[in-house]
């Protein structure tokens, strides 16, 4: 036996100096010698394993546990084999096994955590990866499993909304693993999530300068200038993404926004197509059995126009529905049912049905985004003929009589959009923003607001100076009628501002310091809108300075 363990010493030696050949011949002389000699046979395994003969190895290490069944080393080089393997869940059990018989070897807890996390259960690789980098601080493989870890657990945070926790989990990757790219990155996202763009602004440009290539980065920078209010930053950051992707649905539509926010119309509409291929506009995209219209003159043959997004994008565009039975066409629009009362007085309309109820018989079909780029829409000829929207006899008479007649100015208020939309934190001021203007003398208040009007009203204490109209709305056709009544309409970026734009009432937008592409740059008023007025956020997050500019106007007024 001295002399087995003498050998045994010596085949180590080799093996640890990297002469394999050597040290795998004198391990199967040991093994010749002594065929029971477990640690011989788990080693010449080893071997096998490091020179890529994983089966073998694999072979030699299950006949040293069957001799020997409690070494952990054993197990844990067992899991390393099977992970060689892809034989993920057995080499779980491997290392699983391994731990229990020393839960405190911290290389063995950093392979638990790898196989984790190649099985995706991230948050128990957590759970190993931060024992092992306890026990062992400076074990490479234990820390760059942290890393991954953390940034899987992150990004489970992510997804479920978390975001504190995401963006703990993200800055610990980034600690442990600097030159993690996609920690950076996913950090930068959550950013943006929580409205700290220069925050992200700053993590995209850090992971390009490490080397990063990937086009979403550019195309991430490129939303980010966007809403930073420097349009043409983002351009450029697109044009980047787009040189090494140019097929890239999500970037093209964000520069198409870019383009349009520009008046680059022409192009801007053309790239706007592409929304089509995106993934927000899977609810939206259907199979069209007939073509698509183009703007070409019809003789009679129906078109169908179909609402897609949200009510403001139909209410805006609706100004084309006579434009296109001025091209011979006979008009039937499909939309929302709130909206049906209402664009169902459009001139030119002859019928106007449900959305996702069975479509009438008809030759063509366009969406209604799509109206502009057909009748080749520019800045100078954007139609702006108000009003092209007109509530029903009966709601009107309806609400003159709820909202009567007064001294002084009767004001409508929304303070924020729906929460259906992506960024409504952003262009929602909130009730409280408005404080200042209810300080006014000789003004009457009435809320214009749909979603949580009383609860709104009752936790600002403001049920005794708002008029709660809302709550009594039924469709469109009731809120037009409403505005009608009233001297002027306060609304952020949302469906009741242009519906008062497209009934010609005067209407004050107020709006973020980046606000979305239709409102342009640099504008107080509205092309598209001849009664509007646009109030701008000075800095980023700085709804006061709008609603100070409202107020100065209204004591002139």
């Amino acid at each position: 036996m001295p002399d087995v363990n003498d050998q045994l010493a010596k085949a180590v030696a080799l093996h640890r100096d990297g002469r394999l050949d050597e040290a795998a011949a004198l391990y199967r002389a040991i093994l010749d010698g002594a065929p029971g000699q477990a640690d011989a046979r788990h080693l010449l395994g080893l071997i096998r394993h490091q020179q890529g003969d994983h089966a073998g190895a694999l072979a030699d290490i299950d006949t040293a546990i069957a001799l020997v069944s409690d070494v952990a080393m054993y197990h844990a080089n067992r899991s390393r084999v099977l992970t060689a393997l892809d034989r993920h869940p057995d080499a779980l059990a491997a290392a699983e096994r391994a731990v229990a018989f020393e839960p405190d070897n911290a290389e063995t807890l950093s392979d638990l955590a790898g196989v984790l996390l190649r099985l995706d259960r991230a948050p128990e690789a957590l759970t190993a990866a931060e024992r092992a980098v306890s026990l062992a601080p400076g074990l490479d493989a234990a820390r760059r499993n942290l890393a991954l870890a953390r940034f899987e657990v992150g990004f489970l945070a992510q997804e479920a909304g978390d975001l504190d926790a995401a963006e703990a989990l993200y800055r610990g990757a980034l600690e442990l693993d600097p030159e993690r790219i996609e920690a950076l990155v996913n950090l930068g996202n959550v950013f943006r999530l929580r409205y700290r763009v220069a925050d992200a602004a700053l993590c995209y440009e850090a992971a390009l300068a490490k080397g990063c290539v990937l086009p979403e980065v550019f195309g991430n920078l490129g939303v980010i200038r966007q809403e930073m209010g420097d349009t043409a930053a983002a351009i450029k950051c697109y044009d980047r993404a787009l040189a090494a992707e140019p097929d890239n649905p999500e970037i093209r539509r964000n520069r198409a926004q870019a383009l349009l926010k520009q008046g680059r119309f022409e192009e801007g509409w053309r790239e706007f197509e592409w929304r089509w291929l995106t993934a927000h506009f899977n609810h939206f995209r259907r199979d069209w059995v007939k073509p698509r219209w183009t703007g070409q003159p019809l003789l009679g043959e129906t078109v169908l126009i179909h609402a897609e997004q949200g009510y403001g994008d139909s209410l805006q565009f609706a100004r084309y529905l006579p434009m296109v039975a001025e091209r011979g066409a006979k008009v039937i629009v499909e939309c929302p049912r709130p909206l049906m009362s209402l664009l169902a007085t459009v001139a030119g309309v002859v019928e106007v049905f449900e959305y996702g109820t069975d479509a009438p018989n008809h030759d063509y079909q366009i969406p209604m985004m799509s109206l502009p780029g057909a009748f080749a829409t520019g800045a100078a000829s954007i139609p702006a003929d108000v009003p092209y929207l007109v509530p029903a006899d009966a709601a009107r008479a309806k609400w003159r009589e709820r909202i009567g007649t007064g001294d002084g100015r009767r004001i409508g208020l929304v303070w924020k959009g729906s929460a259906n939309h992506q960024r409504n934190d952003w262009r929602s001021p909130g009730l409280a923003a408005f404080l200042p203007l209810m300080e006014l003398e000789g003004t009457t208040w009435f809320s214009l607001q749909k979603d949580d009007e009383a609860a709104d009203l009752d936790g600002m204490g403001l049920t005794d100076r708002i008029t709660a109209l809302g709550d009594g709305f039924v469709d469109f056709s009731d809120t037009a009628a409403a505005i009608e009544c009233l001297d002027l309409v306060i609304s952020p970026d949302t469906a009741v501002a242009h519906l008062a734009g497209a009934l010609a009432r005067p209407v004050w937008l107020v709006l973020p310091f980046a606000s979305e592409w239709r409102w342009l740059e640099h504008r107080s008023d509205s092309p598209w809108y001849p009664t509007m007025r646009l109030f701008r956020q000075a800095a980023y997050g700085d709804w006061a300075s709008a609603v100070r500019a409202m107020a100065m106007v209204l004591k002139g007024a």
